[in-house]
């Protein structure tokens, strides 16, 4: 009788992490969307109010950084592709790895590079909401 019962809760915990993880995806898409267009309403939305947003070059940005500076154009992303993801679940949050390329242009200066991008969305009510995000250049 354990054996079954192990073996349903293990089954309804799988599952859950797997609806999590699609759920996950479409939202890390719509983020880079709403980057690659500079949508500030939606970056809003997706963005945790204590975010702690992380560049390779060390450069750390708050929300309202974050906001201010795709409104004003201090920073814009041309091209956002994302390699295959890794997801780390935890009660309290998900932790998603990628390789992405990235190309856009900062303070007026073009860049192109890939990066190992790690963020962490946590679920608020029922909406995910991007926690972390760093980064870390790679060859």
């Amino acid at each position: 009788m354990k054996l079954i019962f192990i073996a349903i809760f293990v089954s309804i915990s799988s599952l859950v992490v797997a609806q999590d993880t699609v759920q996950l995806k479409k939202v890390t898409e719509l983020f880079n969307n709403a980057l690659l267009k500079k949508d500030t309403n939606l970056i809003k939305q997706l963005v945790h109010k204590q975010i702690s947003y992380g560049h390779s070059n060390g450069w750390l940005q708050t929300k309202q950084d974050l906001i201010t500076d795709f409104a004003t154009g201090k920073i814009e992303y041309t091209k956002i592709e994302e390699g295959e993801k890794f997801f780390t679940k935890t009660k309290q949050a998900i932790a998603v790895r990628n390789i992405s390329k990235v190309e856009g242009v900062v303070n007026g200066y073009v860049f192109s590079m890939s990066l190992q991008v790690l963020q962490v969305w946590k679920k608020v009510k029922k909406n995910w909401v991007l926690l972390a995000r760093q980064s870390v250049k790679v060859n």
